[in-house]
């Protein structure tokens, strides 16, 4: 494989068996990143690490539940030994929900904060040390849900905002490290977990309509190119920011 503009550093990647996650990291290998690919889904996992050696890359894997802190360390821990460094933190993994708010039981709450808050947190928490080494970066995946109301969305939207605010704050916690830490966010996008989802019964479609958008959702791969531009050291400059690629969900 040719070198790219990741040649010889190391990307991890959270929610990499499908999506966005699974997009980004071959395009990751194609510009010479070695990676380290997370998610729950081994099967997932095992079927990008084959399409990114058949397209000339270098990775490994770890599956498990990230909302686990001792499966974040273990990931953090796989990369460093594999490849000796770390350079860019991707927590794309999350899921998504649409609950009435009668419906939303202890546990949906319990998992939504697990995946979309506190793995994010504790995938940052486990990487910081080398990702300060090597000066590095973090790429947070949010959504437009951080910062418009949806209906039937709550508790998502509610971790999607947790995990912006937490973006900006570690971002000033760090201002005087060499790090970076930032934040993209998508509109819809055509993903497996996507197509699968059920709106409530009853649910208001004048109230879903309010943020479905007006332009066609984007493919994983139209998310990519900024994910990785934020990644890259063209965004020096960028830190504690929030960038949207929603097809104008958020203009107005």
């Amino acid at each position: 494989m040719s070198k790219g503009e990741f040649d010889g550093k190391v990307v991890l990647v959270t929610g990499a068996a499908s999506g966005l996650g699974r997009a980004s990291s071959i395009r990751f290998a194609t510009e010479g990143a070695k990676l380290c690919l997370v998610d729950l889904n081994a099967d997932g996992l095992a079927e990008t690490v084959r399409r990114i050696a058949a397209a000339g890359g270098e990775s490994v894997s770890c599956a498990g539940d990230l909302g686990d802190r001792a499966n974040c360390a273990k990931a953090v821990a796989t990369a460093v030994e594999a490849f000796g460094r770390l350079d860019v933190l991707c927590n794309i993994a999350g899921i998504l929900r649409f609950h009435a708010l009668a419906d939303v039981s202890g546990d949906d709450w319990a998992r939504l904060f697990s995946a979309n808050v506190s793995a994010p947190f504790f995938m940052i928490q486990a990487a910081m040390p080398h990702l300060v080494e090597a000066q590095g970066n973090v790429v947070n995946v949010v959504s437009t849900a951080a910062f418009l109301g949806q209906a039937y969305t709550a508790p998502y939207a509610a971790t999607k905002a947790a995990l912006l605010s937490l973006t900006k704050s570690l971002a000033m916690e760090f201002m005087h490290s060499p790090v970076r830490i930032n934040a993209l966010a998508p509109g819809g996008m055509m993903t497996e977990m996507v197509q699968t989802l059920e709106f409530p019964a009853d649910a208001d479609q004048s109230l879903i309509a309010r943020y479905i958008g007006i332009r066609a959702p984007s493919q994983p791969e139209d998310i990519v190119e900024p994910l990785l531009f934020l990644a890259s050291d063209r965004a020096r400059s960028v830190h504690g920011a929030c960038y949207s690629a929603d097809n104008g969900i958020t203009s107005g």
